[in-house]
């Protein structure tokens, strides 16, 4: 097994890096499904606690981002690129973003985060929510012009 060391893989170790953290956090959601699933009743029902399925949803998304990953992207296959640009921007984003921003009032924003990063438990899952979605964005970004452009990098490449 020969090792690539082009940029191409490159991506694709970050992509499986930022896939991988957040899925224990996933994990922890998901099999709450009998407890606090949207078909419970009762007394101690909270819509809040309706997450599980989330969770599921998120596992799938992983495991359907790592599959594309090292079956196609790594290869180079222009619509894998597409692929994760919607797991990127439609999952990634909305799920592991979006909680962290406080959309009541924009100048909360900073004492929350610098809460968030004081505190020992939210911190480190903060902070790993973060390092994900950046290690995606910049995973999408490297190969743009390969993927966009070819392998060649354009017209005049020699």
């Amino acid at each position: 097994m020969k090792i690539r060391r082009d940029i191409v893989a490159v991506s694709s170790i970050l992509f499986t890096f930022a896939l991988l953290i957040p899925a224990p956090a996933m994990w922890n959601v998901a099999v709450t499904v009998r407890e606090n699933g949207p078909w419970v009743s009762g007394p101690l029902y909270r819509f809040q606690d309706c997450f599980a399925p989330t969770g599921l949803a998120s596992l799938a998304v992983i495991a359907i981002g790592l599959i594309v990953t090292w079956a196609g992207y790594i290869k180079g296959v222009r619509w894998t690129w597409f692929v994760m640009f919607v797991i990127v921007w439609v999952w990634a984003f909305p799920v592991l973003m979006l909680p962290l921003h406080p959309w009541t009032d924009m100048a909360l924003f900073a004492p929350t985060l610098a809460s968030a990063l004081k505190e020992s438990g939210m911190a480190r899952s903060a902070m790993e929510v973060i390092l994900a979605f950046l290690l995606m964005v910049l995973a999408l970004i490297l190969p743009v012009k390969t993927f966009i452009l070819g392998r060649g990098g354009g017209p005049n490449s020699g």
